[in-house]
C-alpha cells in the first residue's frame, strides 16, 4: 500500500478517528491505541502481499525472544544469524541457485531495526523489553516499515508506553511534512523518471550528452523520491504524536562525501556507523586500520543495498572516497578551497557513484561511463546538426527531447521550473529548519505557500506514474 493511494488514505481515516477517540473514552488508551497501530501496520504490510507477513512474524518473534533471553555470547552470535537469516537468504541466494523468490516489502529495514534491538539489548543499552506488542510495534509500524527512517528502540519503544492525544502542532506539522513529501515525490522525482528511465532504459543508442543530463538528473531524482518518501513517513509519525527522527538534511550541499553521509540517510549512516564502524575499532586505531575500517563499512553498505557487483563498486567508491577526503583534509583546509567548489567537487564524486546505483549491471555502467566520455565529440556534432537542422532539432536529438517520452522542451522548461523552486527551498531551509520557517512568517505568507504547494501538487504532479518509491526495493 502506497503512502500515495486512495486505500492508505481510507485506512489512515479510519486510524486516526478510532485512535483518537480512544485516547479520550477507553480505560486503557495505551493498550488500545497500540492495538489499533499494529493492526494498522499488519493491514498496511498485508496490501504489498500477504506472503510477506510470516517474514515479519518471524522477525518480530526472534526480537522478542532474543531480548527475553539473551543471556550469554553463543546464543546472541545465535539469534543475530538467526535474525539476519532470511535476508540474506533471499537477497543471495537466488544468485547462486538462479532462480527467483519474492522480495518481502522493507525486509532490509526491519531486519536492521531487529539486529539494533538484539545487539542493545544484550550489551544493556537498553532494557529488555517484556511487552511483545511493544515489540511487535517496534519492527512493523507502518509508516517507517518500506523504507525507514531505521529506529532504534531506544527511542521509538518508549513512546509506545505514553498516551497519544490529538496535538494541533503535530497535526499541522505532520500535515505539512506530507505534502512536501508529496511534491518532491509526485512533481520532482515521478517528472524526472520518465526522462531518466527513457535514457537509461536505451544506453547504447543514445548521445553522451542525453545520458550525462540523465545521471545528473537522476541524482535529484533519487534525493526527492527517497527524501520525499521519508517527509511523509515522518508526518504521519508526527500526526500520530510520535518522533522517528530526521533522515536527510541537505546532502548535496555537503563539502565532502564524509559530510554527504552525515547528511544522506542519516539513519542508515548512524546504524552502520554504531553496529559495523565502532565495533570494528571505529578511529580508535592505527590510520590504515581506520582506512580499512571505513572500506569495510561501506562494502556493507553496497552488500545491504543490492547483490549484484555494481552495488559493491558503489559502496567501494563511497569509502575510497572517504579515504581520500580523510587523507587530504588538511590540504583542503590549508589552500582554503571555495565551499562552492568543494560542493561541487563532492555533487560530482557522489554523482559518478549514482551510475552504478541507477545501472542494472556492470556492462550497462560501463556503457554509461565511455558514453559520457564522449561528451566534447557530442558538443562538435551539436553545431553541424544546428547548422543542418536548426538550434532546435539539435538539442531534441542530443539530449533525447522527446515529446512522446518527455513532453519536449515544454516538459524540460516545467520541470526547471519546479527543480528552481525547490533548489531555492533547499537554500533557505539550510540553516534553518522548514517548519520553523514556515511558523515564522505571518499568515498571510504561510497559506499562499500552503495555496501553492497545493496548486501545484494538482496541477503539476506527475499522478500518471506508479506511486512507487525507489527504496522499496531494497
Amino acid at each position: 500500500m502506497s503512502f500515495i493511494s486512495i486505500s492508505f488514505a481510507i485506512l489512515f481515516l479510519i486510524l486516526v478517528i478510532l485512535y483518537h477517540l480512544t485516547a479520550r473514552v477507553a480505560k486503557n488508551p495505551v493498550l488500545i491505541q497500540n492495538i489499533l497501530l499494529l493492526a494498522a501496520s499488519l493491514v498496511f504490510y498485508a496490501f504489498a502481499d500477504l506472503r510477506f507477513l510470516p517474514f515479519l512474524f518471524y522477525i518480530i518473534i526472534i526480537s522478542y525472544i532474543a531480548g527475553r533471553f539473551c543471556k550469554n555470547k553463543p546464543l546472541y552470535i545465535l539469534f543475530l544469524i538467526a535474525d539476519i537469516a532470511p535476508l540474506f537468504a533471499i537477497k543471495y541466494c537466488p544468485l547462486i541457485l538462479h532462480t527467483h523468490w519474492i522480495f518481502p516489502l522493507g525486509i532490509s529495514f526491519f531486519t536492521f531495526q531487529s539486529v539494533s534491538y538484539i545487539v542493545d539489548s544484550y550489551t544493556k543499552k537498553i532494557p529488555s523489553e517484556k511487552n511483545f506488542l511493544n515489540v511487535a510495534l517496534f519492527i512493523s509500524f507502518f509508516p517507517i516499515i518500506s523504507s525507514g527512517p531505521i529506529q532504534r528502540a531506544g527511542n521509538l519503544i518508549p513512546q509506545f508506553q505514553n498516551v497519544r492525544t490529538f496535538d494541533y502542532n503535530n497535526a499541522t506539522d505532520g500535515m505539512k511534512l506530507f505534502a512536501w513529501g508529496m511534491f518532491k515525490k509526485l512533481c520532482i522525482a515521478d517528472r524526472i523518471a520518465v526522462y531518466v528511465n527513457y535514457v537509461y532504459g536505451n544506453v547504447n543508442d543514445g548521445y553522451g550528452l542525453a545520458i550525462l543530463l540523465a545521471t545528473v538528473l537522476y541524482s535529484f531524482q533519487i534525493y526527492c523520491d527517497f527524501s520525499g518518501y521519508s517527509d511523509m513517513a515522518i508526518g504521519i509519525a508526527r500526526y500520530l504524536g510520535f518522533d522517528v527522527g530526521k533522515n536527510f538534511d541537505h546532502p548535496y550541499l555537503s563539502k565532502s562525501v564524509g559530510e554527504f553521509w552525515r547528511r544522506w540517510h542519516i539513519s542508515l549512516s548512524s546504524w552502520l556507523r554504531d553496529y559495523v564502524y565502532i565495533p570494528l575499532g571505529g578511529s580508535r586505531v592505527a590510520l590504515p586500520r581506520i582506512y580499512l575500517n571505513i572500506l569495510i563499512t561501506f562494502l556493507v553498505s553496497g552488500i545491504w543495498h543490492g547483490s549484484t557487483w555494481n552495488f559493491v563498486i558503489w559502496g567501494l567508491l563511497h569509502g575510497i572516497f572517504q579515504c581520500i577526503g580523510r587523507a587530504t583534509k588538511s590540504f583542503w583546509e590549508k589552500i582554503k578551497v571555495p565551499s562552492f567548489i568543494r560542493i561541487f567537487i563532492t555533487f560530482c564524486l557522489v554523482t559518478f557513484t549514482w551510475i552504478f546505483f541507477r545501472s542494472n549491471n556492470l556492462q550497462e555502467a560501463g556503457i554509461v561511463i565511455s558514453k559520457i566520455t564522449q561528451v566534447p565529440q557530442n558538443i562538435s556534432q551539436f553545431f553541424v546538426i544546428k547548422g543542418n537542422l536548426g538550434m532546435k532539432e539539435a538539442l531534441r536529438i542530443l539530449f533525447a527531447l522527446n515529446d512522446e517520452n518527455f513532453g519536449g522542451f515544454p516538459g524540460m522548461a516545467l520541470l526547471c521550473l519546479l527543480m528552481c523552486a525547490f533548489l531555492f527551498c533547499e537554500l533557505i531551509t539550510q540553516k534553518k529548519d522548514g517548519l520553523i520557517f514556515i511558523k515564522q512568517k505571518t499568515g498571510i505568507i504561510r497559506w499562499s505557500i500552503y495555496i501553492i504547494l497545493i496548486m501545484s501538487l494538482i496541477c503539476f504532479g506527475n499522478f500518471g506514474l506508479s506511486s512507487n518509491f525507489i527504496y522499496n526495493n531494497f
